[in-house]
């Protein structure tokens, strides 16, 4: 510990600190100067050569991890979605109706009735809701509500006919209408890029508006742990200036209690493009804000069907899911990427849209060698065993979300067959292939509470505790694999594996206290833990406490 160091010391004791750090396990105490780590041991070492002005705060025995890290997300549809109907609860369509008015009635003045959450798989007969359905809730007002996994809505007549959808209307590229018996007649279902139809009519936030549902996901994100969210926030170049704008004015005037590195969607090469200058226009963010990769849809969701496979769907043969892009429009990007040296993250659930993202990848390394960063693929949930070793031989880092596998256990298996030659949601394996893991949740399409993904992890089972021993056994993690994914996984993801991920001197002092050791209580406990207290830079953001 530096004699006379900078800023006022604080020395954290009487803890049980686990590192995550192989050269020092374990410690008792960490000292903190400014935003950063002085030191980390014995309390009774660090106590007795801390200045004499040290603040020391004592952790009365409870247990430090490092902070918490979210590789995947969506921090602003999060904080929107708050705004909306919260259809989670639904278990029926007669619930998503009911819920819907309900909304209606209670705001009165939203030109749109908006919601998010409908899970047709916990519905006790499984069909989607249709415009029909949803006229019941208004006929004059439009009405978008958004599937769990955010690759489908429901939309209804009035959002039909604003948008200009009819009988006549053709699929777009990468999208999809569903159709009534006729072939034509639209249901008011749309599908991946068919959704964008209805939703760039939506009033577009202002940026105050953004300020506020940011601040507020940001502080529900503090109170789970989490220091660190890679927030895929930026959606196309027509809202890039907006957004980057209320970030900056939050981090700027120092409201973002948490670290935010943000992920660009950015489905075009003319957005890829604008993304590039922007990146060069606002170099420095602050050490709460920075610019992060290009992410980029190759697939949908295994749950809407849309999830692009190599072979029919086992429980819908006449459809293999919906690639977003042609294997031509994906390399595109890619190389746009590559030419820059900008990390991308692409989405592949299915393994046919995995194949594609792999081939992009292995043509750009041989275009372009200078592309050093770390290519990513978020979810990686169905895939060949080829693919995984191609994948570990490429460096690609896989963004997984244990927190999936609760909702998905329970249909996984129609959706594919039960395929020897696929591997699902293969976290050990692709661990002892040597692919780098880091972990994430998706929020809003899972809760980003980073304790429940680590119980999916460890168990492979939902929250009831099925199935007994868990879904694909043989792929669960152990208590410390599952807490890294979460730390120094998707520090290593992000490529700051130099100042996040584990209590090391000289890194950033962001770390999580808990009640109990995450790695050593029973699975079950880490379902109802809540956080102690959450530290960023040292400073405490959860719970608020004014400094």
């Amino acid at each position: 510990m530096p004699r006379s160091p900078v800023s006022p010391v604080k020395l954290f004791y009487n803890a049980r600190i686990i590192t995550m750090d192989p050269s020092q396990p374990a410690a008792e105490a960490i000292a903190v100067s400014s935003d950063r780590i002085l030191a980390v041991g014995k309390a009774e070492v660090l106590s007795s050569i801390a200045p004499r002005d040290t603040q020391r705060i004592d952790l009365q025995g409870q247990v430090v991890v490092p902070g918490f890290n979210d590789s995947h997300m969506h921090l602003l549809h999060w904080g929107l979605g708050m705004m909306g109907a919260d259809l989670t609860a639904a278990r029926s369509v007669d619930d998503v109706i009911r819920l819907g008015r309900e909304y209606a009635r209670s705001n009165p003045d939203r030109e749109w009735i908006i919601g998010r959450g409908w899970n047709d798989e916990t519905f006790a007969v499984k069909t989607l809701p249709t415009k029909d359905d949803l006229d019941q809730i208004s006929a004059h007002r439009p009405v978008i509500f958004t599937r769990v996994c955010g690759h489908v809505c429901a939309v209804n007549s009035k959002a039909l006919e604003l948008a200009g959808i009819n009988a006549a209307t053709p699929d777009p590229p990468g999208g999809g209408i569903d159709r009534a018996a006729d072939g034509f007649e639209p249901t008011g279902i749309l599908r991946e890029n068919a959704i964008a139809l209805v939703r760039r009519l939506l009033p577009e936030p202002t940026v105050t508006d953004l300020k506020e549902v940011l601040s507020k996901a940001a502080r529900a994100a503090a109170a789970l742990g989490l220091t660190t969210v890679q927030s895929a926030d930026l959606d196309g170049a027509g809202t890039l200036s907006m957004r980057l704008d209320a970030y900056h004015q939050l981090a700027a005037a120092g409201e973002l209690p948490i670290r935010i590195l943000l992920q660009a969607v950015m489905p075009t090469p003319d957005d890829a493009a604008a993304y590039l200058d922007a990146r060069r226009c606002w170099p420095n963010l602050g050490p709460h804000l920075s610019l992060g990769p290009l992410k980029l849809f190759a697939d949908g969701s295994l749950g809407a069907r849309t999830a692009a496979l190599s072979q029919p769907y086992a429980d819908a043969p006449d459809t293999s899911g919906m690639p977003i892009y042609t294997q031509a429009e994906l390399d595109e990007l890619v190389r746009l990427a590559a030419e820059a040296n900008l990390q991308t993250a692409v989405h592949a659930i299915g393994d046919g849209a995995l194949e594609m993202v792999l081939r992009s990848y292995e043509r750009a390394k041989a275009l372009i060698p200078c592309w050093t960063v770390r290519p990513r693929v978020i979810h990686c949930q169905i895939a060949g065993r080829q693919q995984l070793e191609r994948m570990a031989a490429l460096g690609i880092v896989a963004d997984i979300q244990p927190i999936f596998v609760p909702t998905d256990l329970h249909f996984a298996e129609e959706r594919i067959g039960k395929r020897s030659a696929f591997s699902i949601y293969a976290w050990k394996t692709m661990q002892q292939l040597g692919i780098r893991t880091a972990g994430g949740s998706d929020c809003p399409v899972e809760s980003c509470n980073p304790l429940w993904g680590m119980h999916a992890a460890i168990t492979r089972q939902d929250r009831s505790g099925n199935p007994p021993g868990g879904w694909h056994p043989d792929e669960r993690l152990t208590p410390m694999e599952a807490l890294a994914l979460f730390t120094r996984g998707s520090a290593y993801a992000a490529q700051e594996e130099a100042v996040k991920g584990s209590l090391t001197p000289g890194k950033l002092a962001d770390f999580v206290v808990l009640p109990k050791d995450p790695t050593k209580a029973p699975p079950e406990e880490l379902l109802e833990m809540q956080v102690t207290a959450t530290y960023v830079g040292g400073r405490q953001v959860w719970p608020e406490k004014k400094e």
